[in-house]
């Protein structure tokens, strides 16, 4: 029994006394298609919150990275359609960021319903998050 007691006060002091991390956190994903002469043109953009923020001198610093995947009406995915990293320093703590995509796509894709899928990765502490958001390409 002194050991079960014992067991549980050590478990409740670790736990007590470790730093929660916030769950990296993707939402408001939003995409959208236009036509262009030769195809189309694909804007897209996520919120991403939970990040970890490094302090150095008064100034907070944000390091994330991300890849787009591209799913067809026919079940195919184009995998890193684009990527690319975000490294951001502010005055102030950093409550939540946008990360924007613009893809091109030629004549060759058909007509329907696509889904574009971001993947992001907090660098400094390897945390990943997705989400994804769907757009037409029509006449």
């Amino acid at each position: 029994m002194k050991k079960l007691v014992l067991l549980l006060l050590v478990l409740f002091s670790v736990v007590a006394c470790s730093k929660k991390q916030e769950k990296l956190e993707l939402f408001s994903a939003e995409s959208f298609a236009y036509s262009l002469d030769k195809g189309w043109e694909v804007d897209a953009s996520v919120r991403v919150k939970g990040f970890e923020q490094s302090e150095n001198n008064g100034t907070y610093s944000v390091k994330l990275s991300y890849t787009v995947n591209l799913e067809t009406p026919g079940g195919k995915t184009i995998k890193s359609i684009d990527s690319g990293k975000v490294d951001k320093t502010a005055a102030d703590k950093m409550m939540d960021l946008q990360i924007n995509s613009q893809i091109q796509l030629d004549s060759n894709y058909k007509l329907g319903t696509y889904k574009l899928v971001f993947n992001v990765t907090d660098e400094p502490t390897g945390r990943k998050a997705s989400i994804q958001s769907s757009f037409d390409l029509s006449n």
